[in-house]
């Protein structure tokens, strides 16, 4: 089972190096106006990672990777909170834009002929 557990933090920190350290999402979050749902997009607050049970005693160094895999997977949990409240706001943007409505007069004129 510890084998399992090595693999399996292995695995994890693996994926979350593809991820990087930081975000750097180029998106300038707009401010003020929250978009539907937001509330609900905070994450759970994080637990103290904890072996599980029948496994006998972990060694320090495997209890020490679990928990530092766990705070990196909240912290990308937070960013793509992040990005998910920007597109929801940028979509709210897009879908107040009046649809479907035929204008009045020409949008474009042609100059060339």
């Amino acid at each position: 089972m510890l084998d399992d557990l090595m693999r399996w933090l292995d695995d994890a920190e693996r994926t979350l190096s593809t991820i990087g350290p930081e975000p750097s999402s180029g998106v300038e979050q707009p401010s003020g106006v929250e978009p539907p749902g937001a509330a609900s997009s905070q994450p759970a607050p994080l637990l103290p990672w904890a072996p599980p049970t029948g496994l006998g005693p972990v060694p320090p160094a495997l209890s020490d990777r679990a928990s530092s895999v766990l705070a990196r997977q909240g912290a990308v949990v937070a960013r793509l909170l992040e990005a998910r409240s920007a597109v929801l706001q940028h979509l709210g943007a897009v879908r107040s834009v009046e649809q479907g409505r035929e204008p009045g007069r020409p949008v474009y004129l042609d100059t060339v002929g």
